[in-house]
Order: structure tokens, then C-alpha cells, then sequence
């Protein structure tokens, strides 16, 4: 079946456009999908790198003798002032509280945060850890200073257009792409091949992260004008419509109340009523006051459309407020459900999984392009000393996306094995972000693609080998016992690094064997063309 296509003009300028989008993004993409990837874990990842998180909820949590406990322990913590409390839940059996801190009149406010473990009844300050943490924010680029963020906002908005130009190349044999699809032929056919089968393939993945992961990173560009045109320039009003519960008001002349309806009975309420949603987190406004209110968000992790709100006035638990799944507006729907749809939580670890697979899936097509791209450029038409300008930055590209792998794991080894001392998150990152340098330095002194393909697998098979034998030796929570003791995330993560270790240096052992047979088959053209050199001179 053959498509009409583009004009040879048209044509060359969408390739040409296409191409030079794709290479000048392609290394800060792979980063991005990469540490992406593992983003969507972070959640089921918290066990594992918080051993003070690694057990089972056996009863629920009372929240108001939490809250009791927390101003007893902190005098100066203020429950007059606005308090976000993340709840519980089987991935963090723990507690986060966000309040603040009364201060004298005039000064400046002055921000709390505790976590509270339910298992010890205790509140601990600092959570020393930073895997999932380091991951998720380098997905956006924010160790960068000032611009980090806007640089992968406008990365996500090249690759969007990177979507668009190819599927606009390859309209018209998109059919035949599949069909003739051969691993053999020459490297530059075969880069062709899987760069445009597999990126087709991927194709409404590709573009959704790339529309999304813009609209998150660039949202001020898209907002401004809604708000200058809708609400007249008046940001609080249009921050209220979408987060209604923050237009809940109060007064600050509102006199004391120790008689108001607990938090702990109108969340078990909710939750008896909606069996079908869970609590993320809820939010407190004036909670030992007459007009005291608490907005709860749920969410119903099975389906798309499945989060909302409500608001209960403390002093008789009155409902103020419902928008929950089906009574909401689109202006309170649509943010919430970019968010869902980029980070996957409406489908469940399946859903992840897939996404997982998929931003992988992307991070082969985008290094096939920088393939394609080089096999493309060696050719007669170009000089030497082009051809060479062109394998060395190929070998960037690959030193530095292939070297996040063992990276990677090496961060998830520092987490438990460097001690939980003050600064133990500054050293985690530091060893982390040297070691990438490390590895990507070492790969740039191997001279072919496939020299620095086998060595980053290698190191990298190695280093995930390393993962649960660190958490083993830190933690005494070997694989099997964590598993017997209900510890499934951490089980799964020690598993999940075992398993990609073993496949890394399979796939090692199988390129080796292919360095092994072509240095025969050199040594063996060399030797015959001695001989046929010496054969000439006898006769």
C-alpha cells in the first residue's frame, strides 16, 4: 500500500529539519527517558533505599493523636497555619508533615517538615536518602541551575517536532518500512531500518511524553496567556480554579476550638464511603480553630479519570466542598490528568512496566538515530577529516548515554553502602555524578561503537550485580529473606538489578565472541594476502 507522500522539496527540508533537531537533543533525551525510566519507580524504590521504611502497616493511622504528639514534641509548631500531611501507603509506610513554626509578628514565616513513623510512633527530621530523588530530578535537568528546567522543556518541544518530521518522512512507505524489515545489509541499512520501525512503533508514547513533558516544563508560556486573557491577569484567581480548595478562606481572627470533629474521623468516613479511592494527602487550614477545614485528595489508581477532592468544615463535618471523580470541572480535570498520564499512576505496576519498557524502547531509537546519522555521513562526498569529526561525536554521544547505565547502578550501591552520616546525600550525588564522568571519559578511549557498546555492558552488568549484594551486606535483607518477611518492593529491586545484570553480561559474552570471530577473520584476510604478496614476487 503506498501513501501519497511529500514533494522532493518539501521532502528534503522535513528530513533535513528532522535530522539536525534529532542530534543537537538526542544525548539530553536519552537522559531524560533514561532517568525517566526509573522515575516511575521512585515510589516502590522508597523501601529499598530507606531500610527504616521496610515494614507492614498493621493498623491505621490517628492522625489528630499524631498531631497532638508532633506540637509536644515541637512546641513552636503551629496548627493555626496551613499543614499538608502525605499519608501513608504500602510503597512509605510513612508519614510526611509540612507546617510552620510560629514566629513574632512582622517576621517572616518560617517552614517545618517531619516525617512520623507509624511502626515507632517517632518523628525523625532528615531522610538521608536521595535515589529516587536524584533520578527524578535529573529527568528535567534540575541540578542544572536557573535554566535546567526550561532547557528540558525545550528539549521535550524539539522532540515533538522530531516526531512530527519523521512520521512526515516516512508517510508513504510507513507500511513497507515494516514489511522489509531485515538485520541484514549494511550498518547503515540496518540503523535505518530500526530506527524507523521501532520508532513508529513507539510512536503515541513518544509523542504524549514529548507534549506532556513540555506543557509540565514550559506551563508558563502555555498559562500566561490563558491568564491574561481569562482572568485578566489575575494569577490567584486562575490557581483557585484549579485548585478549588485553596479558595477555601478563613479568618485570622477565628477564635480556638478544642471541641472541632477530629481529622482522623472524617478521613475514616471518606474512605467507608469510597471504598473505590485512596488518600494521597490532605491539607489542614485553622485546625484548632472555630472555621477550621480539612480538603482531602483521593484518587482511584485503577482508572484515568479517577481523582477529586473534598473539603469538611472541622466544627461539625459538614461537607463545603466535593469534587470527586465525575463532579469536576475541565479546568480542575486537565492538569491533574497530564500529570497521570506522564507519570503513569492509573494503571497500576502493569502500567509502569509498560511505560518502563517504552521509555527504554525510546532511548534505542534515539541512539539508532545517532547511529544512522554517522553511517550516513561515511561516504565518499565527505572528507577524512569530516568523517572523523563525525565518529567522535558519536563517541560523545554514546560515552555519555551509554555511561548512565552503571552509573546508575552504582547510585543505588552508594545509597546503603556510604553511612548515614550528615552530609550522606551530598555524597551519594557526588559519587554518582563523578562516576558517570568516570565511565563516560573511560568509553571515549575505545575507538568503534561496538568496543564501547561491550565495555558499558560490562561495567554495567557488574555494578547491577552489585546492587543487592550491597543491600545484603548493609541491611541483612538478602532477596529471599526480604521476600519471606513481606519486604516485596525491596525484594523486587534487588531482583530487578540481578536480573539486568546477568542480561548485561550475556549480551557481553555474545558481542565478545563476535570481537573474538572478526579479529579471525582480519587476521586470517591479512595472513592470505601475505601470501598471495609472496606468491606474486616468486613467480
Amino acid at each position: 500500500m503506498k501513501l501519497k507522500g511529500l514533494s522532493p522539496r518539501l521532502y528534503n527540508i522535513t528530513f533535513n529539519t528532522h535530522t539536525i533537531s534529532g542530534i543537537v537533543i538526542s544525548f539530553a533525551l536519552y537522559v531524560i527517558f533514561f532517568a525517566g525510566a526509573f522515575t516511575l519507580f521512585k515510589d516502590e524504590f522508597y523501601q529499598w533505599e530507606n531500610p527504616a521504611a521496610r515494614h507492614t502497616l498493621l493498623q491505621p493511622v490517628n492522625y489528630d493523636q499524631m498531631l497532638s504528639s508532633l506540637k509536644k514534641s515541637t512546641p513552636q509548631f503551629d496548627l493555626s497555619e496551613d499543614i499538608t500531611i502525605v499519608t501513608e501507603s504500602i510503597e512509605r509506610p510513612l508519614v510526611k508533615v509540612y507546617g510552620h513554626l510560629m514566629v513574632p509578628k512582622g517576621k517572616p514565616e518560617q517552614h517545618y517538615y517531619t516525617t512520623y513513623s507509624v511502626a515507632t510512633g517517632e518523628f525523625f527530621k532528615d531522610e538521608k536518602t536521595t535515589v529516587g530523588e536524584t533520578l527524578y530530578r535529573l529527568h528535567f535537568f534540575d541540578q542544572i541551575p536557573l535554566i535546567g528546567r526550561y532547557l528540558s522543556g525545550f528539549v521535550a518541544l524539539f522532540f515533538a517536532f522530531a516526531v512530527i518530521t519523521g512520521v512526515m518522512i516516512h508517510w508513504q512507505n510507513m507500511l513497507t518500512k515494516f514489511h522489509g524489515f531485515s538485520l541484514k545489509g549494511s550498518l547503515k541499512n540496518l540503523w535505518t531500518n530500526a530506527h524507523t520501525v521501532f520508532g513508529l512503533l513507539g510512536l503515541p508514547f513518544q509523542l504524549m511524553y514529548a507534549i506532556t513533558g513540555a506543557y509540565y516544563m514550559l506551563s508558563f508560556l502555555v498559562l500566561l496567556p490563558v491568564v491574561m486573557v481569562f482572568y485578566g491577569g489575575n494569577q490567584e484567581k486562575a490557581i483557585n480554579d484549579i485548585f478549588s480548595e485553596r479558595a477555601m478562606e478563613v479568618s485570622e481572627t477565628s477564635p480556638f476550638n478544642t471541641n472541632n470533629v477530629g481529622v482522623t474521623g472524617i478521613l475514616e468516613k471518606l474512605k467507608s464511603n469510597h471504598p473505590e479511592l485512596d488518600l494521597h494527602y490532605f491539607q489542614i487550614k485553622h485546625y484548632d480553630r472555630e472555621d477550621g477545614i480539612v480538603s482531602a485528595s483521593l484518587e482511584n489508581s485503577k482508572t484515568f479519570a479517577g481523582d477529586g477532592s473534598v473539603a469538611v468544615r472541622l466544627k461539625d463535618g459538614e461537607l463545603i466542598s466535593d469534587k470527586l471523580p465525575g463532579k469536576k470541572t475541565y479546568a480542575e480535570s486537565v492538569l491533574f490528568g497530564i500529570s497521570r498520564l506522564h507519570f503513569a499512576t492509573f494503571g497500576g505496576l502493569a502500567l509502569k512496566t509498560i511505560y518502563f519498557l517504552l521509555a527504554l524502547f525510546t532511548c534505542f531509537v534515539i541512539i539508532s538515530g545517532v547511529l544512522l546519522w554517522k553511517e550516513a555521513r561515511n561516504k565518499k562526498s565527505y572528507t577524512d577529516k569530516q568523517k572523523q569529526f563525525h565518529h567522535r561525536v558519536t563517541m560523545w554521544y554514546l560515552a555519555i548515554s551509554f555511561g548512565l547505565f552503571p552509573a546508575t547502578a552504582i547510585l543505588f550501591s552508594a545509597e546503603l553502602l556510604i553511612p548515614g552520616v550528615e552530609n550522606h546525600v551530598f555524597l551519594v550525588r557526588t559519587v554518582f555524578f563523578v562516576s558517570w564522568l568516570v565511565l563516560s571519559v573511560a568509553g571515549l578511549l575505545l575507538k568503534t561503537e561496538s568496543r564501547i557498546t561491550w565495555f558499558y555492558l560490562l561495567a554495567g552488568g557488574l555494578f547491577s550485580l552489585l546492587v543487592p549484594v550491597a543491600n545484603g551486606f548493609a541491611t541483612g535483607d538478602w532477596i529471599f529473606a526480604a521476600w519471606s518477611q513481606g519486604i516485596y518492593y525491596t525484594a523486587l529491586t534487588d531482583a530487578f538489578w540481578a536480573g539486568t545484570g546477568i542480561i548485561s553480561l550475556v549480551l557481553t559474552m555474545s558481542i565478545g565472541r563476535n570481537f573474538n570471530r572478526s579479529s579471525a577473520e582480519i587476521h586470517d584476510n591479512t595472513r592470505s594476502r601475505r601470501n598471495a604478496t609472496k606468491a606474486l614476487k616468486l613467480n
